[in-house]
């Protein structure tokens, strides 16, 4: 069973709510709301997604759904193999949950990403694909710093303290304490 979530973004406020979650057994797709619609409803007049308008209702179809199925870049697209590229994927991947899962399916049209539900290995470590985020707040003598990252670079998280904007944000630094971004807004809840 792959599984994905779906998370809302206030743009005023800038709280995210992971909002509704995806299942797919291998033949049928699923989708139920969460409890943080409810909240989100409540506090920032969060609208619900038009196709499912009942929160309390499970969704299934053996489709991708459109509100993600959209997200996916076609393969038809002169730069599909970058983007595979990019998201250090193999260009033949055919398993729409790992693309939404690795590259987020955000769009700048819409207030939603997706994010994988995040599985232990066989150590009970915890790993989870995210773009950084923020990286054009950070001082610009982290440039250098940003651009010599290597892929398998550790990363590690450490809470925020200067940031008075936002009291739980997680700074990703590397192992010489430079801070190359932020941990995405809806794994805050957590702490992973």
């Amino acid at each position: 069973m792959q599984t994905l979530f779906l998370a809302w973004h206030d743009f005023s406020s800038h709280p995210w709510f992971p909002v509704g979650r995806l299942t797919f057994d291998g033949s049928c797709y699923y989708f139920v709301y969460l409890q943080g619609p409810i909240a989100a409803r409540a506090q920032y007049n969060f609208p619900g997604l038009w196709s499912f308008p009942d929160f309390h209702k499970l969704y299934e179809s053996i489709e991708l759904l459109p509100l993600l199925s959209h997200r996916i870049m076609p393969r038809s697209r002169p730069d599909y193999s970058d983007f595979m590229q990019w998201l250090n994927l193999p260009e033949n991947l055919d398993d729409p949950i790992a693309l939404l899962s690795r590259s987020g399916g955000k769009r700048a049209t819409d207030h939603f990403e997706v994010f994988p539900c995040p599985e232990p290995d066989e150590k009970g470590l915890y790993h989870i694909h995210f773009f950084a985020r923020d990286i054009r707040s950070l001082p610009d003598s982290t440039a250098s710093r940003i651009a010599s990252l290597y892929p398998t670079e550790t990363l590690r998280l450490a809470p925020n303290l200067q940031n008075h904007h936002d009291s739980q944000a997680l700074l990703l630094l590397t192992a010489d304490c430079y801070p190359v971004g932020y941990c995405p807004r809806y794994l805050f809840a957590d702490r992973l």
